[in-house]
């Protein structure tokens, strides 16, 4: 018999698709892949993060906070120091034992490190004009605290990336762009955190001083310099005009009443331009 070979109707090796088909399959699948991996830390940080050993938070703060250029502040401790003794007797707060200190950095910001360390950027600290107003910001940050809201955002961000290195590569571009993807994910979320801890906070200034005047202060300055609401879209904060009305909100429900502020005392020792900021 002989073997008399055939044509094929077609090459094995190339696929009867549109190459623009498959590539959007592979794209639509490996996003998927990325969202249900993101969704998994998510959840592994929502159900552990109330979990984690204090001893643990403390090494992992004290580990991030050598890596900061800052210093210790006598007065800022002090006033954290009066704010935590109106804190209720059951609060979790009890378990930490607060320190702070400030960055010389101009950025309007602060930081909670896991352990019950606080960082102020000097920045903030030349924006506050009352006794109430800082106040209301280290109890802010007092309540990222009682929720371990910084323990959540670590463990995502942690998470994520290192997910994203093993897909792309460390150095890649593709890294970046779906870092800053999956992190505008996470803003409502962390603009949640913030209004809760704004609350938090608004409670611990009227338990501090007896009234909420002074509560807003600081956001109505800010909101002069604040871009658009739409900017705010994808921010980790709140536009300061939301955090204002939703202030407002929280004192008219509560009866909160209002009252003079107390200025300032000692501006000069908070920030010390003359001093150098020095690691410990």
């Amino acid at each position: 018999m002989k073997f008399s070979p055939k044509a094929l109707a077609g090459n094995v090796n190339v696929s009867s698709g549109h190459p623009l088909t498959e590539l959007a399959w592979l794209l639509g699948g490996l996003l998927t892949l990325l969202l249900a991996v993101y969704l998994a830390f998510w959840l592994i940080s929502e159900l552990f993060a109330p979990r984690v050993p204090v001893a643990v938070e403390i090494w992992a703060g004290q580990h991030l906070l050598g890596q900061l250029t800052q210093e210790s502040n006598p007065a800022l401790q002090q006033r954290l120091n009066g704010l935590l003794a109106v804190v209720p007797a059951e609060s979790p707060l009890h378990r930490y034992n607060f320190s702070i200190s400030v960055m010389d950095k101009e950025e309007i910001n602060a930081l909670a490190l896991p352990g019950g360390h606080i960082v102020i950027f000097s920045g903030l600290l030349k924006e506050i004009r009352s006794e109430n107003e800082l106040a209301m910001i280290l109890g802010h940050e007092l309540g990222h605290y009682a929720r371990r809201d910084h323990l959540r955002g670590m463990g995502r961000g942690l998470g994520t990336t290192l997910l994203l290195a093993t897909l792309f590569g460390r150095d890649s571009g593709a890294t970046g762009i779906s870092s800053r993807f999956f992190s505008s994910l996470e803003m409502h979320y962390s603009q949640q955190q913030e209004t809760a801890a704004d609350t938090f906070g608004l409670q611990l200034l009227v338990a501090r001083y007896g009234h909420a005047g002074g509560a807003g202060d600081f956001f109505e300055r800010l909101a002069g310099n604040a871009g658009n609401r739409f900017e705010y879209l994808l921010a980790s904060h709140p536009h300061p005009h939301a955090r204002i009305a939703s202030l407002q909100q929280l004192i008219t429900v509560a009866g909160y009443r209002q009252a003079e502020t107390l200025p300032l005392q000692g501006e000069k020792l908070f920030i010390d331009q003359d001093q150098a900021i020095t690691k410990p």
